[in-house]
């Protein structure tokens, strides 16, 4: 059975943009959707972004992480603030 699984092929490597094979060595046949070069460059640009943010994260002084928190404040009082109740239709208060 063929699966599916979509990769940005760049200069001889693909790059996975969600779920990968779990293959060591497989045969493979490659589809290539045509598209503007730009947005491929971007779309590999986004999917790098990840772990470049956690890499300044873990380098980042705690102190100042620490100073970043208190400046914003907490997180999750700011979640519970934006949340709000919803009336669900079909539910009757009771």
């Amino acid at each position: 059975m063929l699966k599916s699984y979509e990769a940005i092929y760049d200069n001889g490597h693909l790059q996975w943009l969600g779920k990968s094979p779990r293959l060591k060595h497989a045969r493979v046949m490659v589809v290539i959707a045509e598209s503007d070069e730009d947005e491929t460059h971007q779309t590999i640009q986004q999917n790098l972004n990840g772990p470049r943010l956690a890499k300044i994260i873990e380098e980042t002084d705690s102190e100042i992480l620490a100073s970043i928190a208190e400046t914003f404040g907490d997180p999750v009082e700011w979640q519970r603030e934006q949340r709000r109740e919803r009336h669900l239709p079909g539910r009757e208060e009771g």
